[in-house]
Formats: structure tokens, C-alpha cells, sequence
């Protein structure tokens, strides 16, 4: 492993820097000049940001995923950690030009070794020797491989410093059985010095350097034998080797540095594109007169982060975030009139959301509307009844979950567990009934949520029994509308190179073309087709549906968010 050490830690880090703007044909050029001085810089970098962002999270869970499934004769017998850090950096590259590289630093942190094969036994070279030797070859290779597989297009050039390090103890003679070639003059560092090193099963290891430069070709071995995408870049490899002055198997390491020049040119050039078309909903949002719609109020409920096992939900404080932005904006819905609760429980969803709404119809007599707005984890009943999922949810009252790091999605929940579970959430009848006797003009309830068990990945979230029948469908008061991202036994997906719900996207794309001057026929009909289009074309075909009350039925498409 590496050589950041303090006291009796050792850290391995994994660092890749691509550089984006790295280009010489002329439509690259443009856009590295776009990036660099244009209006769209700072847009650019917050949606690559965005990207940077949702990658770190993903390695990190990779990585921790990876290092609990080692076997036992695989494992560091440690209180070990993996920290893992994502940015944008700004450079220069060879030619003086400015470019933006993307950084991922991958720490592997061990306090101590419990046995002689947790790091490299003294002496040795060979990379299988050591637990801790193998577990950066295989975070390396899911690094490449799984997680940034995009990055290394075929004909990339890619830079790769090897790092490697021996303790203090001295070499005199260690036999080399030439399992890496024979060296001659080869450039590396040692101790921060620029050397030539030469090694050969004739010559053997006499020297700390040699040692070193070994555990450094181990590792270039392992990586060209086994990650397949560096197989088609053009890679050149640097060796950065040291010797420490204290004795002891930490500091007996290996690491890796990987710089993918101009990775992303291809996506720069689509990002700049879609914003030359207005596709990103997220900026430029449209302002119409300020307070202009001062009969609407909105809640809005983005729940993003549900605490262990549940996942967490892709996107949910943006889709909340932009969605209230539209609100006042482009609505004209006054501040004060849009409440947003992010990561709300029931508690909050009754006392700070619905009790809101009621006191304002009572004291506006009902001459005003409603609109809801609901970004989260969905779930369904035995016979497909729709709940929204509240955080705070108390998960010792649910056997399957109590104590669990992650939900086990391949065991089916039982009767007693799904009761206890759906009991603490909100089922949307109920919602809806809460406004039974309060006076309002209409209410729009906007959910953007997976109803059929699954993430807006697609992957389980639950394994719930339902049954075969046919879901009766909401049972609503007359003057209510429920737009839902997808049918409630179909799963509603993240658009994820908008960083929002496909609903979502596609209602606040609309606002924004329209002015927020729409009807609701209009709208729920173009949102329907575009989300169906976009989610076909991507394979994971998503279906809207709206619900009516029943005297709504011949008039809620003349309804507006609004309020005229």
C-alpha cells in the first residue's frame, strides 16, 4: 500500500486525474474555449460536479462493499476504513492550455496487520504476498473496469505512476526469480531522486531501491493482466519508490496514480449542446410578475436521506429544490407561500405540511388551491394501494430490517413486517381524505416516487407480497388531482443525466417552454409523451398516470398551477 503514514497507519490511494479539455479538433477547441470563458462555465462545471459527486458516492459503497466481502485469508484483520474524495480541478496541459481535470483519491486505511501476509513479509516482492498488496490491484481494477469504465475510451492516453515502498530493514542478497523481466537503466524515483535501476534474476535484489522498483512492477503486472480497459488506451507508467527509516510491515506499501487525459471531451461537447437547446431545466428558469399567483400555495416533501437500511432516493432534494424555484419564479407563487420540508416524517408530512394547508383554507374561506408535491421512496400494499415512505421510520418494529446495515431484497418480507411497515408511512387515500372537509378550490398532488417495490434505479427496494388482482385505484374526493410518475405496480426512474425524476424533468421542462402558462390537460399530455419517449429510448420505459375526481372529470384539464 502507500506511503502516507501517521504514527502506525497506512493509507493506499488509488488517485485518478482525467483531464477534460485536452482537445486540438477545432469543435473541442470551441468548447474548451465555452467551458473556459463563456456564459456557460459555471452551468458546465455544476452539472460536472453534479457527475463527480454521484460518482464518489457509487465508489465509496463499491469499495466498502468489496473490502467486507474479502474471505477470511483475504481480509486486513484491522479497524480499516475506505475514504474516497471526487472534485474538478483546473490545469494546464502541455500545450499551455487550460484544462479541467477530474480527481478521485481512494484511501485504504489500515491502523495495524495482525499477521505476516496482511502486507508484504520482509523481503518480498511478489504482490500475491500481500493481503494488502492484492486488495489495491482489485480496488484498481474495479475502479477502471466498473466504475469509471467511461473514462478510458479506446486510443486515450493515460499516465500511470506506480508507488511502492520498503522499511528500513537492509538488503544484501534476495534471490529474483524474474517473474517481471529483466530491467536495465530504468527510470524511477527513489527517496525523491531521479535513478536508473537495474535488476535480473542473475543480479538478484541487493538494494532497498530494487525492492521497491519490484513491488512497483507487481503491481503494473497485475493491472495489465487484469483490467481489461486499459487494454485499448495508450498507457505509459511512471515508478515514485522510497524507502521509510522505521521498520515494520506498514510501511511496506504500494499505490497508484492514473491520469486519463481529455476523458470526457466527448460528454463536454453534448453538455455544451444541450445547453446552446435549453434542455437543462435547472437554469434560466423563467420569471413572470412577482407574487402574481397569490391564491396558490405549495408543499413540497423531498425526501432524499432515510437513515440505514433504507436506500437513499437519487435527486430528491434537487427535483425539491427546483420544483419550489419554479414555484415562485415562473408561477408566481409568492415565498412565503411555498413550503418545502426535505427528509420529512409523518409528524412533520401532518403538523408542518397538511395543518399548514388546513389553516389557510379556513382563514381564506376556501378562495384558493392547493398543490403537493412529493419526491421519495413509494411502496404498496398486498392489493397495490399507494403509500409514500416518511423517514423516521422505526425500523426495530420491522424484524426484516431491525439491525440491518442494507434491506436483504432477496428475502420476501412477511405479513407481520409489512404491516408493521407500511403503518408508519402515509398511504395516499389518506392524504387525500385529510382534506375532506376543508374548503379549496382544487388541490394537485404531483408524486414522483416508484410504487412497485423497486428505486429509481430500477433496483428492489422491498420484496413485499401483492396480490394478483388488479389495484382498484385511488379512492379521492371530487376536487383532487393526482399526477403519479408511473402506474403503481411500474417503476418511476431517474433521469440521471438531469439529475432529477423523469417526471419531474419533463413538468418542469414544460413550465419552463410554456411560462408556466399551461392547463392541466396540456401539460399532463406532453409530460406523458416526452416521458415515455425519453425513458424508451434509454430501455426502461416509464408510464404516467393521472387520477380525477369524480365531478373534476369533464373539467380538470382547464385547471392551472396558475390561479386565475
Amino acid at each position: 500500500m502507500m506511503q502516507k503514514l501517521h504514527f502506525h497507519n497506512v493509507t493506499a490511494k488509488i488517485i485518478i486525474l482525467a483531464g477534460l479539455l485536452t482537445c486540438s479538433m477545432p469543435a473541442r477547441t470551441q468548447i474548451s474555449e465555452a467551458l473556459v470563458n463563456s456564459e456557460y462555465r459555471e452551468i458546465i462545471l455544476k452539472q460536472l460536479q453534479k457527475s463527480v459527486e454521484k460518482r464518489e458516492k457509487a465508489m465509496k459503497n463499491r469499495a466498502e462493499s468489496y473490502l467486507l466481502s474479502l474471505p477470511n485469508d483475504k481480509k486486513l484483520y484491522d479497524e480499516s476504513k475506505v475514504g474516497i474524495k471526487a472534485n474538478l480541478v483546473s490545469g494546464v496541459n502541455s500545450e499551455g492550455h487550460a484544462e479541467l481535470n477530474y480527481r478521485i483519491a481512494i484511501d485504504y486505511t489500515c491502523r495495524h496487520f495482525e499477521s505476516v501476509t496482511d502486507n508484504y513479509p520482509t523481503g518480498q516482492y511478489l504482490c500475491e504476498q500481500s493481503n494488502a498488496s492484492m486488495a489495491v490491484c482489485e480496488l484498481t481494477r474495479i475502479m477502471i473496469d466498473e466504475m469509471s469504465k467511461d473514462a478510458f475510451k479506446q486510443g486515450k492516453k493515460v499516465d500511470i505512476k506506480i508507488k511502492a515502498s520498503t522499511d528500513i530493514t537492509e538488503v544484501t542478497h534476495l534471490d529474483y526469480g524474474g517473474e517481471y523481466g529483466d530491467f536495465k537503466y530504468e527510470a524511477a524515483r527513489y527517496n525523491g531522486e531521479s535513478v536508473r535501476i537495474s535488476v535480473s534474476p542473475q543480479t538478484g535484489i541487493s538494494t532497498n531501491a530494487q525492492l521497491a522498483f519490484l513491488r512497483a512492477q507487481g503491481l503494473r503486472h497485475n493491472m495489465e493482466q487484469n483490467i481489461q480497459h486499459l487494454k485499448k488506451t495508450d498507457n505509459s507508467y511512471f515508478y515514485d519508490t522510497r524507502s521509510y527509516e522505521e521498520v515494520g510491515s506498514q510501511y511496506r506499501n504500494v499505490g497508484v496514480e492514473i491520469t486519463i487525459h481529455a476523458a470526457f471531451d466527448e460528454e463536454i461537447v453534448q453538455m455544451n449542446e444541450k445547453l446552446i437547446n435549453d434542455e437543462f431545466i435547472d437554469y434560466n428558469i423563467p420569471k413572470i410578475e412577482e407574487n402574481s399567483n397569490e391564491k396558490t400555495y405549495v408543499l413540497i416533501i423531498a425526501n432524499e436521506r432515510y437513515g440505514q437500511p433504507m436506500p437513499n432516493v437519487p435527486y430528491a432534494y434537487n427535483d425539491g429544490e427546483v420544483f419550489q424555484q419554479y414555484c415562485v419564479r415562473t408561477l408566481g407563487v409568492p415565498h412565503r407561500q411555498v413550503k418545502i420540508i426535505e427528509d420529512a416524517t409523518l409528524q412533520q408530512i401532518k403538523i408542518e405540511g397538511i395543518n399548514w394547508m388546513k389553516d389557510i383554507a379556513v382563514s381564506r374561506k376556501g378562495d384558493c388551491q392547493f398543490v403537493i408535491y412529493y419526491a421519495g421512496h413509494g411502496l404498496t400494499d398486498y392489493d397495490r394501494n399507494p403509500y409514500l415512505v416518511p423517514t423516521g421510520i422505526d425500523y426495530t418494529k420491522v424484524k426484516a430490517l431491525k439491525n440491518k446495515k442494507e434491506i436483504d431484497t432477496d428475502t420476501r418480507m412477511s405479513g407481520r413486517d409489512t404491516k408493521n411497515l407500511l403503518n408508519q408511512c402515509l398511504r395516499v387515500d389518506t392524504l387525500c381524505n385529510w382534506f375532506a372537509r376543508m374548503p379549496f378550490k382544487s388541490i394537485t398532488i404531483i408524486l414522483d416516487a416508484s410504487f412497485d417495490d423497486n428505486q429509481r434505479d430500477g433496483y428492489p427496494l422491498v420484496n413485499m407480497k401483492h396480490g394478483d388482482k388488479k389495484a382498484k385505484g385511488l379512492r379521492i374526493r371530487n376536487d383532487i388531482v393526482v399526477m403519479t410518475a408511473a402506474a403503481f405496480d411500474k417503476t418511476a426512474y431517474a433521469f440521471d443525466e438531469q439529475h432529477h425524476g423523469f417526471f419531474t424533468y419533463y413538468i418542469l421542462k414544460e413550465l419552463k417552454k410554456r411560462k408556466g402558462d399551461i392547463d392541466h390537460y396540456d401539460l399532463y399530455n406532453s409530460v406523458d409523451l416526452a416521458v415515455q419517449k425519453e425513458s424508451a429510448l434509454q430501455g426502461r420505459l416509464q408510464e404516467p398516470t393521472i387520477t380525477v375526481g369524480g365531478k373534476l372529470k369533464e373539467s380538470w384539464g382547464s385547471l392551472r398551477l396558475i390561479m386565475k
